[in-house]
């Protein structure tokens, strides 16, 4: 790779940062604009999003700016005018030395590539050689997210060419796991979700084997993601799913809230039941999820008894 495309990266790389800290400060100082009734950490996550939203955006229009140390044209149309493996080198830069992983003109590049077979088997080389834990890192002192940006850019590549035949390697693998980091889940996510008419099944199928063990660790991030497609593409199945991740689940507070975002209204009887039947063993936060729930999906909550005592005054 010579200099001129690394000092374009590291230069998109750098202004990006100024862009993002610039769009958290600005919203941040709306905080003080914060709506009646909404809890404030959710709110700041919400604005951290959109500040991440803008500043993806502003990304893709650097990426189309032309340039003169890649001859004058953009990343977009200098990546695509170079071989497979100047890409493949590239990506593997971008991930390891860039704070904001792989440009979507490299992978968008590497989607575009004729020969798709190659593309294929190298990303599924990627996938399947990294390390998905800290402890399967084989160079010490490396930084696992940053290792794992290369899987999650090519889970981007493969998105692009409509390639779904890792789906059930790629959940297999998650599941392998007592427990892996909230950045792999959301990584594989994105790869999933794109794909439910493949992923949906073997997703259920994972939760159906694992009921009897309290549905904990990957099982509470395969369930968020089946919400997440279900949200998009209701199904009774799906909803039975959720209402049986209620019934089995270890920590009862993932299945609340996935019922309370998929939406579905026939969630309220049921948890209505649940809260009076264990008025003496319900704990505090499940109570308040089910009560924020309820709520959410237009349930009427002065009918349910309050063991606490103090739910109504805290609402108001």
């Amino acid at each position: 790779m010579n200099d001129n495309i690394k000092t374009v990266l590291k230069n998109y790389d750098q202004i990006l940062a100024l862009i993002l800290e610039q769009k958290v400060d600005e919203f941040a100082d709306k905080m003080d604009d914060l709506p009646p009734n909404e809890d404030d950490v959710t709110y700041e996550q919400y604005l951290q999003h959109v500040a991440m939203e803008e500043t993806d955006a502003q990304s893709l229009l650097m990426e189309q700016e032309p340039n003169d140390l890649l001859d004058g044209k953009s990343m977009n149309d200098y990546f695509k005018t170079l071989s497979f493996e100047e890409l493949t080198e590239i990506l593997e830069y971008c991930a390891l030395e860039l704070d904001r992983g792989v440009p979507e003109s490299v992978v968008s590049a590497l989607a575009d590539v004729e020969d798709k077979a190659q593309v294929t088997d190298y990303s599924r080389a990627i996938i399947n050689d990294a390390a998905w834990v800290d402890e399967e890192l084989k160079v010490e002192d490396s930084l696992f997210e940053m290792e794992f940006q290369k899987v999650k850019a090519c889970f981007k590549v493969l998105q692009k060419v409509g390639d779904d035949s890792l789906v059930k390697t790629v959940i297999d693998r998650f599941m392998s796991y007592p427990k892996t980091t909230d950045f792999v889940a959301d990584s594989i996510a994105e790869y999933l979700v794109a794909f439910p008419e493949t992923s949906v099944p073997v997703i259920i199928d994972r939760i159906a084997e694992n009921k009897e063990n309290g549905l904990e660790g990957p099982c509470e991030d395969l369930l968020i993601i089946l919400t997440r497609i279900g949200k998009e593409e209701p199904t009774n199945e799906i909803y039975d799913v959720l209402r049986s991740a209620f019934r089995y689940m270890t920590n009862k507070i993932y299945a609340v809230i996935c019922l309370a975002d998929y939406g579905d209204e026939r969630a309220i009887p049921m948890m209505k039941t649940y809260i009076n039947r264990h008025q003496t063993t319900i704990s505090r936060d499940l109570f308040y999820e089910m009560m924020s729930a309820i709520q959410h999906l237009g349930g009427d909550i002065a009918d349910i008894s309050d063991p606490f005592g103090d739910f109504q005054k805290k609402m108001r």
